[in-house]
């Protein structure tokens, strides 16, 4: 997954932020019911009364986008949000617990992984996400507002070759095992870990590393597949550059990459006194699908618009503020 990746900072927000950006679609709506309603309270679409909040985010612009968007729309409805803290994982997990913000959007395979340390756990993104809202409960979390977007791993190809390679990633192992000379670009832990290459020889059949050679690069593939230094690569499934590239990801049909649908969480302590948290983001975070977040992602990271341009004007356009 993409979030471990990043160096653990603390940072404050700047007006632009540049940084990186489907993948596991399966399993409906996410519930947000699952947590006891003593311990995370649903609420209804009620004031907030003028109560002062703080959000916190991690330091790329799919994640700024997100806190900005908390910010607007609870600003709307009574509550006055700050939105300065950033840090990567695990410090931002870290100033939730301890206090220094309310809340932060996470992702669900993150948060099983590499907080709870879990394995096993479910791939489709509605189960994924009842999963860990459910095993948060104990440490005084609650996960609310589920995202319908999914930023886990991908493999992607550009657009013109998905007839020569096939559109799936069981298709395209098919290919490699009969075509030795196409470049595949990796970074270094995909070849070791389990739902790396490892598991793309095991579950689609790939060629193993032994059998076949695969160039490490140090970032994501697009520029890399784009310019033909590459002709597939590793990406994360939500990044801008994918589209800008016109460039698509293979489909991964047997959910081996981990899902990371996001969801905010936010201190059980919190979401007593204002229930009203989830009931205002819930609506908002149905619309952020994995083509939204990568037009989006893109407006920012690309186009150089400001995060806080991008996030208003998408909540306008989408009836969730008024102007």
């Amino acid at each position: 997954m993409r979030r471990k990746l990043l160096a653990v900072i603390a940072i404050a927000i700047p007006g632009t932020l540049v940084a990186c950006g489907g993948g596991n679609s399966g399993g409906g709506s996410p519930s947000s019911s699952a947590a006891p309603a003593s311990t995370c309270p649903t609420g209804t679409q009620t004031s907030g009364g003028g109560a002062t909040l703080s959000i916190g985010s991690k330091p790329f612009a799919e994640e700024q986008l997100m806190a900005q968007m908390t910010v607007d729309v609870l600003g709307a409805h009574g509550f006055t949000v700050t939105n300065t803290f950033s840090a990567a994982d695990k410090a931002i997990g870290t100033a939730l617990s301890s206090g220094t913000i309310s809340m932060y959007w996470q992702y669900t395979g993150t948060e099983l992984g590499d907080y709870l340390g879990l394995t096993g756990f479910p791939t489709a993104l509605a189960a994924a996400f009842t999963y860990v809202q459910q095993k948060d409960v104990a440490n005084s979390l609650c996960w609310v507002a589920p995202t319908q977007f999914d930023d886990t791993n991908g493999i992607a190809i550009k657009a013109s070759q998905a007839g020569t390679f096939g559109s799936s990633l069981a298709a395209f192992g098919t290919y490699l095992n009969s075509h030795s000379s196409t470049k595949v670009c990796v970074m270094s832990e995909f070849l070791t870990r389990p739902d790396g290459l490892p598991g793309l020889v095991s579950t689609y059949g790939w060629p193993s590393a032994s059998s076949f050679h695969y160039t490490q690069i140090g970032t994501t593939a697009e520029k890399a597949i784009a310019n033909g230094q590459c002709d597939a690569g590793e990406v994360f499934t939500t990044d801008s550059a994918i589209g800008a590239n016109n460039e698509v990801t293979l489909t991964d049909d047997k959910n081996l990459f981990p899902p990371d649908n996001a969801g905010l969480v936010v201190r059980s302590s919190v979401l007593k006194q204002y229930p009203s948290i989830g009931a205002w983001m819930a609506p908002v975070a149905t619309k952020w699908t994995t083509p939204t977040m990568i037009t989006l992602n893109g407006m920012v990271e690309i186009q150089g618009q400001t995060v806080a341009n991008v996030a208003h004007t998408w909540l306008v356009q989408n009836g969730f503020l008024s102007s």
